[in-house]
């Protein structure tokens, strides 16, 4: 189809991944395949701070990418430690400032353009890490008054709901979009595009909620009023993820955050899940 030249391998690369993570989740209360799935966060976003860094490095700045790496999936391997009560609670938090003392050490050498690459550094290991740090903790989450929910069926309703507010967006605007949404962000989004994926992302909330009910109601608690709310939350919030991102990559003059087939780059696949993720794993502590 003339309209979707990259659908093709859009589909590929997305039911080749959908495979592989369905095969993990199978086994997922497994020890050796948990250690597997924190390795696999931690890679996601040690890669995920790489293309962050690389978008810096175009607007000529000099941060120090090993140590945002490595601070980065330090940050994972610490929520997942604490999220297990393994260490205390704060052990997420002393990892921060412990990166953010490292990145101001790392310049003492020199004071040029300290101040931003600083803020870069620490803004990276932020904007990538914490939320995707997130997925583990929805995936293998806390007992609530005795509840103990399944995880995957948050973690698939958390991608489902918020890669359907990017379909959604993504026919619509390419079909039948006029009106441009953010001209300058993302020439291709459109008005039509975004209030589509809004309300894609809505229907699913409200249909899994009805699914979780009928087939597991005793793993999937999500109330058909909450799932509007959570519905509305990650319809918005998946489009502004992926805005923001763009705008990242608009400022460095930078077309995909890599070169991954059909995908561009990790940030590319997971920027509205930076948004998203904390959503959910917030309710499901709250709730």
């Amino acid at each position: 189809m003339k309209h979707l030249p990259d659908l093709n391998r859009r589909l590929a690369v997305s039911s080749i991944t959908v495979i592989l993570v369905a095969t993990l989740l199978a086994f997922y209360t497994f020890v050796p395949v948990t250690i597997v799935l924190v390795l696999c966060v931690a890679s996601l976003v040690g890669v995920g701070v790489w293309e962050y860094a690389k978008l810096a490095i175009a607007k000529k700045f000099d941060p120090s990418v090993k140590a945002m790496i490595l601070i980065a999936m330090a940050e994972v391997f610490a929520f997942f430690a604490a999220h297990k009560n393994v260490v205390i609670p704060e052990f997420p938090a002393l990892v921060l400032v412990i990166g953010a003392i490292v990145f101001f050490l790392i310049h003492f050498k020199g004071t040029s353009d300290a101040l931003a690459n600083v803020a870069i550094e620490f803004f990276g290991v932020c904007y990538v890490a914490v939320p995707l740090s997130t997925l583990l903790g929805i995936l293998y989450p806390l007992s609530h008054e005795g509840n103990i929910q399944d995880g995957r069926w948050w973690l698939v309703y958390l991608i489902v709901v918020t890669k359907i507010t990017d379909v959604g967006a993504y026919f619509v605007g390419k079909l039948w979009g006029k009106t441009k949404l953010a001209p300058i962000l993302s020439p291709k989004k459109t008005v039509e595009g975004a209030i589509a994926g809004f309300i894609c992302a809505i229907g699913v909330s409200m249909f899994i909620s009805y699914l979780g009910k009928t087939v597991a109601p005793h793993s999937f608690d999500l109330p058909l009023s909450e799932s509007l709310f959570l519905g509305i939350l990650i319809g918005a919030l998946a489009q502004v993820g992926d805005l923001a991102e763009s705008l990242l990559k608009r400022d460095a003059v930078v077309k995909d955050s890599n070169s991954l087939p059909g995908l561009g780059g990790v940030l590319d696949m997971v920027d509205s899940l930076l948004f998203t993720a904390p959503i959910v794993y917030f309710y499901l502590k709250i709730v």
